[in-house]
């Protein structure tokens, strides 16, 4: 379905849902028939699968092949099989495998972990009130609320934009945000140019909205590169790549010591053909460096449990040496490294520099001036004006208060629910924040009695 071509109407006529969002048993019967709002993250890798692949390496092979070699030379005329010479190989083998699966298959459980930790929440309307919920639960036919700094949580037709900008990089490969309006565009427009559009996974950065969710999971605009890159194959680390060169130098040097040593016994000495072929396995046998794997295993799992004491996870250990060899890591200054959560600890009013003491979203501290308690009425103006010129909301649910919107917005909120403001007020025109204007613009009629002192 072209969705951006669509009036507002039709799109909401297709999707048999309303402005004011669905109904709750209407939600739940369409996410059981969709499915949750997930990128597939490919398929789960199971226990057996990571204890294979510990057994994966050109080394490992080496080692089979030395500890059948040990066995089969004794079915050879006057000689014994050596089943305590495989025997230990297959035990270092089967430990190593051990080893290793343990710390991967550790590290795999903490990612799912991480990343139901991780689930990003949406605003939603449903039945007509304004809920928060796990991005899973979004199913097509919701309508949701966008603000500035929100991630988007599905594909989404735009019913209202108020100076609406997006950043689609992930998708479009472009840097500069792009601008968004609700009217209908041709269907022919390429992704870049479906300015009614907004889509999974990219974020808003200016402006706010209302959008009606199209397409969620995999059916979505980022599901679609999903899937191309679950179809690609998992590269091998550079760690992986050396290793399996150094085994396959010893396997050659091996075979190299072998040919030496067996000419030389057949062209200048009368040794038997049956004791060139015994004195070449034995030879093989030895020099096959049983004890490298383990050695290689060991360091490795040490470097991870170091990194893990330093809050770093890791989740295959072929990895660590790779992350040992980075020199720097360059990153933007966003909520992906922080709590995402900011705090006024400073207003400037009336040619005074004010302290707010208190952390976090909780509405407890006060206002100093030179250290000294301040009653919160002389800097009223100020957070009358900080918490009306302002797109952050208060919610609670299931008895627990919360604050959802821009971690700066809802600053502002909290500093003016710690004098005890919290103006309800309708929104008439609005004028939204800008890096031209450096400032929010905003005409409210206060909803209250109370008068605002401004």
């Amino acid at each position: 379905m072209s969705w951006h071509s669509l009036s507002i109407d039709r799109t909401l006529e297709e999707l048999r849902t309303r402005a004011e969002g669905l109904s709750g048993d209407e939600a739940r019967r369409r996410l059981a028939e969709h499915g949750p709002n997930e990128i597939c993250k490919g398929r789960n890798i199971s226990p057996l699968r990571i204890f294979l692949a510990q057994f994966n390496d050109f080394l490992i092979y080496l080692l089979l092949a030395a500890a059948v070699l040990s066995v089969a030379v004794g079915f050879l005329p006057g000689s014994e099989p050596e089943y305590t010479e495989a025997a230990l190989i297959l035990l270092i083998v089967l430990a190593n495998g051990i080893f290793g699966f343990v710390q991967d298959y550790r590290a795999e459980k903490a990612m799912q972990s991480l990343r139901k930790l991780a689930t990003p929440e949406a605003r939603v309307l449903r039945d007509g009130k304004k809920v928060t919920l796990r991005a899973a639960e979004l199913v097509p036919g919701d309508v949701i609320l966008i603000g500035q700094g929100n991630r988007i949580p599905a594909d989404a037709r735009l019913l209202e934009a108020h100076s609406l900008e997006t950043t689609e990089a992930s998708l479009t490969g472009e840097s500069a945000t792009v601008a968004k309006q609700r009217a209908p565009v041709d269907e022919d427009a390429p992704l870049a140019q479906r300015s009614n559009m907004v889509f999974m996974n990219t974020d808003a950065v200016r402006g706010r909205a209302k959008a009606v969710v199209v397409a969620t999971g995999m059916d979505t605009e980022v599901g679609a590169i999903a899937a191309e890159i679950e179809r690609a194959e998992q590269p091998r680390t550079p760690f992986q790549e050396e290793v399996d060169r150094l085994g396959k130098q010893i396997g050659y040097g091996i075979l190299g010591l072998i040919g030496a040593v067996a000419s030389v016994q057949y062209f200048f000495t009368e040794t038997g053909l049956l004791t060139i072929i015994l004195v070449a396995v034995t030879l093989a046998v030895a020099a096959v460096p049983e004890g490298l794997p383990a050695v290689v295993t060991l360091a490795l799992a040490l470097g991870s449990q170091r990194m893990i004491r330093q809050n770093a996870l890791v989740r295959r250990l072929s990895v660590v040496e790779s992350l040992g060899s980075v020199d720097a890591i360059l990153t933007d200054k966003t909520g992906t490294l922080t709590e995402n959560q900011m705090t006024v600890k400073r207003l400037y009013f009336s040619s005074r520099v004010y302290e707010v003491t208190g952390e976090g979203t909780k509405p407890e501290g006060d206002f100093r001036l030179d250290g000294k308690p301040v009653p919160a009425e002389a800097l009223e103006p100020l957070l009358v004006c900080g918490a009306v010129a302002n797109d952050a909301e208060r919610s609670e649910e299931s008895g627990k208060a919360g604050y959802s919107g821009d971690p700066t917005e809802v600053a502002l909120l909290v500093a003016a629910a710690k004098a005890g403001i919290d103006p309800e007020a309708e929104r008439l025109h609005e004028v939204p924040f800008s890096s031209e204007r450096k400032r929010m613009t905003v005409i409210a009629k206060k909803k209250s009695s109370r008068r605002w002192p401004i």
